[in-house]
C-alpha cells in the first residue's frame, strides 16, 4: 500500500539520482531506501525505475507514480495550510443573517472590510 513515506523517497530518489543519497535525505539507509522501493515494485506488479544505470533511468510507470507523488505532496502541504487558517479562525465560513433594510447601509461595506482582511474567510 501507497504511503506518504513512499512517496517521500520517491521525490528524494528523483531529486538525488542515487538511492544512497536519497536515503540520507529520508533517513533511510540505501538497503532500506532499495527494500522499500523493491516492495512497491512487488505490490503494483511493474518497475519503477532501472537500478543498473546511474542516475537512475525511470520507468514510464515510474515517471508517472512520481508526477502523483510531486501532486499528493503538494495537496498534503495545501491541505495543512487550510487547516492551520481553520484552527486559527483565518479562513472559514462566516454566516450573518439579518432582517431590516436599514442595515445594509452600513453591513455592506463592513463585510467589504472583511473581505480584505480575512480573504480566506467565505461570507454568506
Amino acid at each position: 500500500m501507497l504511503e506518504i513515506r513512499h512517496l517521500d523517497s520517491l521525490i528524494a530518489l528523483a531529486e538525488t539520482g542515487n538511492l544512497t543519497r536519497a536515503g540520507e535525505k529520508v533517513s533511510l539507509s540505501q538497503s532500506a531506501l532499495s527494500h522499500q522501493m523493491r516492495g512497491l515494485e512487488e505490490h503494483y506488479g511493474f518497475d519503477l525505475f532501472e537500478r543498473k544505470t546511474s542516475p537512475l533511468r525511470w520507468t514510464r510507470a515510474g515517471e508517472r507514480l512520481l508526477v502523483l507523488a510531486y501532486e499528493v505532496k503538494r495537496l498534503t502541504r495545501d491541505a495543512e495550510r487550510d487547516l492551520a487558517r481553520i484552527g486559527q479562525g483565518t479562513a472559514g465560513t462566516l454566516r450573518i443573517a439579518v432582517e431590516c433594510h436599514s442595515c445594509f447601509d452600513w453591513l455592506m461595506p463592513a463585510m467589504d472590510s472583511l473581505r480584505e482582511g480575512w480573504p480566506d474567510v467565505e461570507m454568506d
